[in-house]
């Protein structure tokens, strides 16, 4: 497996969606929205009328079910993979691509870029809010083989400087990692702080889950500057999986602040994941 490679999808996400910048080096400039594009006018003609006039308020995340109720079973689209939402909010997705399926928890928002759901996602109107728009705005330009699913916790109040706790998962069909022991783990951790500077490595764990697929994870801190110009401490957990076909990296980020809220929830969520046919 291309060591580098593999860290440099993962970390593209974290200097962008997170919109942050390490401390001692400018800010980068947000990215702005490609011109003509529906989520762009949605977004300014449709989603700040739809805040002034709702201001609902988000639901709280709960844990995602491991089971799968037949409503949230849906047909697979030209992406390769399918995305349904349950009544309690948590999501569906399974990729045939790369042969798994995960339920991701209630009030976090999932988009596949290029997706219908991405392009409705300028109609929630918490969306409005600016680190909600530079996220969506950052992840447009991705390419959708690799990044299969991105997830954003959509409650405002857990948004910290600025930044918006999310998850990416990112699919390699051409790298293949060994989670036979800690080896390839520990060269991915070792190359961290060469990748990002300023990151600090605190776990390297091989573990199974609880349907007993192999899972590799990484654990590490950075403290940064977003660009509303607040100092964070940014927590990331990078979880790797060997698939049937390639390698799939599924990376959650967030502040200290809100750990311990969302953690417990992505860790509920990769518990649901399962290989499937």
């Amino acid at each position: 497996m291309d060591i580098r490679r593999a860290l440099s999808g993962a970390l593209v996400l974290l200097m962008t969606v997170l919109a942050c910048a390490l401390p001692g080096q400018p800010s980068a400039s947000p990215l702005l929205p490609t011109p003509d594009t529906r989520l762009e006018i949605m977004v300014a003609e449709t989603v700040s009328a739809a805040l002034e006039l709702t201001r609902q308020a988000v639901p709280s995340a709960t844990l995602s079910p491991t089971s799968t109720p037949e409503s949230m079973i849906a047909q697979v689209d030209s992406s390769g993979s399918a995305l349904t939402t349950g009544e309690d909010g948590s999501a569906l997705f399974r990729d045939e691509r790369g042969k798994y399926q995960i339920t991701t928890p209630g009030g976090w928002l999932a988009v596949r870029i290029n997706q219908q759901e991405f392009l409705d996602a300028a109609l929630l109107p918490q969306v409005a809010h600016p680190a909600f728009q530079r996220s969506l705005d950052s992840v447009q330009g991705q390419d959708p083989n690799l990044f299969r699913l991105f997830l954003f916790d959509l409650n405002e109040e857990h948004i910290d400087g600025g930044f918006v706790t999310n998850v990416n998962f990112l699919w390699n069909e051409q790298e293949e990692i060994s989670l036979e022991n800690e080896t390839s783990l520990m060269e991915l951790a070792d190359a961290l702080p060469d990748s990002l500077p300023g990151s600090e490595v605190l776990t390297v764990e091989l573990l199974p889950l609880e349907n007993g697929t192999k899972a590799g994870i990484i654990t590490s801190r950075l403290e940064a500057i977003t660009l509303d110009d607040v100092a964070v401490v940014l927590f990331q957990k990078q979880v790797l999986i060997d698939l049937p076909i390639g390698t799939l990296s599924i990376t959650f980020s967030t502040t200290e602040t809100w750990r311990g809220v969302s953690e417990p929830l992505f860790d509920a969520m990769i518990e649901s994941f399962k290989h499937v046919d």
